[in-house]
């Protein structure tokens, strides 16, 4: 089964810096003709690729449209509000909150966090009989970006993963068993991941994210003015009821307490676990058939929890979001106590990404594409977006990468280049810094200024770290492209011994490195060449005025003939008339 991935790329915008493969913790990213693509079959949703991409490429399916749409296709239309909510939009009371959703054209707006509370009371259960049961390792279901991990990327541990719905599911179905199927429900938090839960459960209509409620709400800009005057009582309540604990969900360690006011799992070990990378370090050499007592994981993908997804402002204080959070929870029961008759089971399903198995020799000759021939030649730079050469390599023989992302790859290439050009040239050149130290010249260079140099050029190839202002007068021309306000190319003829050189010198970085390509205008090879070149010239400036008396002359023979075929058409008009 096939879903509509919830983030994309805009090829133009996109700026080739591999940002997005670096921070991606699953590398699910496959670069195009230099374009970085997100592989949605292997994207976790993590939608960290979007918050780090510099130049914004990454982008999320807008669904406001479709917000709107179904406001006007359904009679009653609820918003289910993420419990981050209370660290989001904090200047605001969640009366206002509820009252402007309202003005928008909502009819009611329930806390996703009374999913959370149904999802905690059942896992209450399910720990409590865990001591009886063989199985001993429990992995949370509440987020689907870890759901979406472990199936793909863990599978191992897939079976350990609860059974229990994930609270926007738990809460949409709750809703729909008190208010009826034919109602539109509408998610807003700070998920990305939940437009693929939209995707899959019909129970869920539209996904937005926080960003999202933000453009919406700036189209009514005194929308959530101070000034504006809320009306008290229930109009400006959560429908059906204030949740409890359940608003813990998006902070790290939230869903352990949360499950905690239902029962203190005294024989039950647990841990909470926020971001990628630290759920992998913590899956990693864990055997579950070691456990001797059941173990609860709480995981969620985003580091420090839901508060920090996505889909929310960034720039603000982690801390001060939790504590917000912490601040509105402190004002919500222990628990609550809801008759669910709906079925309160429903993992996400989630396609396996199994990348082709390949050869060491495959990877061997990926390398070899790349110039690393010996264990020397791994960098291991991460440059391209991989932390290793091989796993590079492996993303090129999975045509998610291309050999051109290497550095050190195409920095080898271009020297190569570089070095068979100045080596084919049959003048002589030089490449040197500010200092007038060589970098590197050819042989033809050794040999135009005499045998004494040519002698170094063979004991010194490229004659690197000589100093060329002791070797010719003329590297003051090279000195002089490099000042500050000089010209970026000088042309001169200068006299070494009984040479006359033609000296071309050009900036190759300003005030840092130069070159000169020099010709010897005495040798008869050079002469011949330059009298060709002048006689080349010559004829063309012939040509060119010819062509220009040419087409005087003819536009002057055009005019003539002009006028006489108009004298001619008067007299024949004229005849016929008589």
């Amino acid at each position: 089964m096939k879903y509509l991935s919830p983030i994309y790329t805009v090829s133009t915008e996109c700026q080739d810096c591999y940002k997005c493969i670096r921070q991606c913790p699953v590398k699910a990213i496959r670069v195009e003709n230099e374009h970085a693509h997100v592989v949605g079959e292997s994207c976790i949703l993590c939608g960290t690729c979007v918050v780090q991409c510099p130049t914004n490429a990454k982008h999320i399916r807008d669904d406001l449209t479709k917000a709107k749409q179904l406001l006007t296709q359904k009679e009653k239309v609820i918003v289910s509000l993420a419990p981050s909510f209370a660290s989001e939009f904090s200047d605001y009371s969640p009366e206002k909150i509820v009252f402007a959703l309202k003005q928008l054209g909502f009819w009611g707006v329930s806390e996703t966090a009374l999913g959370a509370d149904i999802v905690s009371r059942r896992m209450a259960q399910d720990l409590l009989e865990a001591e009886k049961l063989e199985q001993k390792l429990y992995l949370s279901s509440a987020c689907p970006v870890t759901v979406e991990y472990i199936k793909k990327y863990k599978q191992e541990f897939a079976p350990y993963i609860t059974k229990n719905a994930s609270p926007l599911l738990a809460h949409s179905r709750y809703l729909r068993q008190i208010y009826g199927d034919e109602i539109g429900v509408v998610f807003i938090g700070p998920c990305i991941a939940k437009k693929r839960e939209s995707d899959v459960w019909k129970s869920i209509d539209v996904v937005l994210t926080f960003d999202d409620l933000r453009r919406w709400f700036s189209e009514y800009p005194t929308l959530l003015k101070n000034e504006i005057v809320i009306p008290a009582g229930k109009e400006t309540e959560f429908i059906p009821q204030k949740a409890a604990k359940g608003v813990l969900y998006p902070v790290d360690g939230g869903m352990i307490d949360s499950i905690k006011k239902y029962d203190k799992l005294k024989n039950v070990r647990t841990i909470a676990i926020t971001g990628i990378d630290q759920i992998a370090n913590a899956l990693q050499g864990l055997n579950p058939k070691n456990l001797k007592e059941p173990f609860f994981i709480e995981m969620l993908a985003c580091a420090g929890g839901c508060i920090n997804g996505p889909g929310v402002v960034k720039g603000k204080s982690t801390a001060l979001k939790r504590v917000r959070l912490l601040d509105y929870a402190e004002k919500t029961s222990d628990t609550i106590d809801l008759q669910c008759v709906f079925d309160i089971n429903g993992v996400l399903p989630v396609e396996n990404s199994e990348e082709k198995e390949h050869s060491i020799e495959e990877i061997r000759n990926a390398l070899r594409s790349v110039g690393k021939y010996t264990l020397q030649d791994e960098l291991n730079c991460a440059s391209c977006g991989y932390d290793t050469c091989r796993s590079f390599a492996e993303a090129i023989l999975n045509k998610h990468a291309e050999k051109s992302m290497c550095v050190s790859y195409m920095r080898k290439l271009a020297q190569n280049k570089a070095n068979g050009l100045i080596k084919a040239i049959p003048s002589g050149v030089v490449v040197v810094d500010k200092k007038m130290k060589i970098i590197e010249c050819n042989q033809n260079f050794a040999k135009l200024l005499g045998s004494d140099v040519e002698e170094m050029y063979d004991a010194l190839p490229g004659l690197v770290g000589a100093r060329l202002d002791k070797m010719a007068k003329f590297s003051k021309y090279l000195c002089d492209v490099l000042l500050p306000d000089s010209p970026e190319v000088i042309d001169r003829e200068v006299r070494e011994g009984k040479k006359i050189f033609h000296i071309t010198a050009f900036v190759i970085e300003k005030e840092e490195f130069a070159a000169a390509v020099i010709e010897d205008v005495t040798s008869p090879q050079i002469q011949k060449k330059r009298i060709v070149s002048q006689a080349k010239k010559v004829i063309n400036k012939s040509l060119t005025a010819v062509q220009k008396i040419a087409f005087l002359l003819g536009e002057n023979a055009a005019e003539t003939e002009l006028i006489l075929n108009s004298i001619i058409d008067s007299f024949e008009t004229e005849d016929k008339e008589d």
